[in-house]
């Protein structure tokens, strides 16, 4: 069989089907859906938008009207509902985390998907013209002229991404702070109303001048949700204003002998009140 020489058009002409370029060059993404993102920072921003607008900027205002909204929930369901108030909360500010992510993400590819197409349009403008009927007759430049064409249009639709992402983000990305103050707020308040019912719950159940034995899971059910506290003070920079529940109780030495003795209630103390304040 016969091998055939290739002529130096054929030789200089680049390898480039669909958005292939060289053999070792891997396969460029597709131009990202722009309306999609899109819509994905609108939804979450709006969402966004109304989680501050409803909620106070002064914590004792949010308190008073979570504490009201809680005691006109069914007992049975008041805890329930009282921590999906913050876990809404929580699942918008990661919405909008989640969209603004994923648009830079696009753009990072973008950048150098669009350089890459570039780079491949300029090798097909630089190719050599057939010097010889020989190679005018094996000339692959009609593929190469179709090829160049499709590229203009990709490095129009990635730039034209590119713009409009870094156009559509700045609004999203100066959402994102106030949101988590706000999303901070609402801990903060779900959290006290949280600590205080629980309070109330064992002054009136006379557990404390009982068992002696469940101090521990009382302190521990006291001051559950600590992770969430650290993580969002973590967030927003400074510590949350959550009162920490405070058992007067004597030490563990000489608690046999005060066991017969009245005890105090526990009471909620604030970081920024060294006294405290009872409920």
């Amino acid at each position: 069989m016969k091998t055939k020489v290739m002529t130096p058009a054929e030789r200089s002409a680049p390898n480039v089907i669909g958005n292939e370029t060289h053999a070792g060059t891997p396969r460029r993404a597709t131009v990202s859906n722009v309306i999609g993102l899109a819509q994905q920072l609108a939804e979450a921003s709006g969402a966004a938008r109304k989680l501050v607008d409803r909620t106070p900027n002064d914590l004792q205002i949010l308190i008073g009207e979570l504490r009201r909204w809680y005691y006109s929930q069914p007992p049975d369901e008041r805890d329930r509902l009282l921590w999906r108030r913050f876990l809404e909360a929580e699942a918008i500010h990661a919405r909008l985390e989640h969209a603004i992510e994923r648009a830079r993400e696009a753009i990072e590819v973008e950048r150098p998907a669009l350089a890459q197409a570039q780079a491949e349009r300029e090798a097909l403008a630089t190719s050599p013209l057939p010097a010889t009927v020989e190679e005018e007759a094996s000339w692959t430049r009609p593929e190469a002229v179709r090829r160049y064409q499709a590229l203009g249009i990709e490095c129009q639709q990635r730039a034209a991404a590119i713009a409009e992402l870094e156009r559509l983000l700045p609004a999203p990305a100066q959402a994102l702070g106030p949101l988590t103050e706000a999303v901070t707020r609402v801990l903060e308040a779900v959290g006290t109303i949280d600590r205080e019912a629980f309070v109330r719950r064992v002054r009136e159940s006379g557990e404390l001048d009982q068992l002696r034995s469940r101090f521990e899971r009382l302190w521990t059910m006291a001051n559950t949700h600590e992770t969430e506290i650290a993580e969002w003070g973590r967030r927003v920079g400074r510590p949350l204003r959550v009162p920490r529940v405070a058992f007067p109780w004597p030490p563990a030495a000489v608690w046999d002998i005060l066991l017969g003795a009245p005890t105090e209630a526990p009471k909620l103390i604030w970081d920024d009140d060294p006294n405290g304040s009872s409920s």
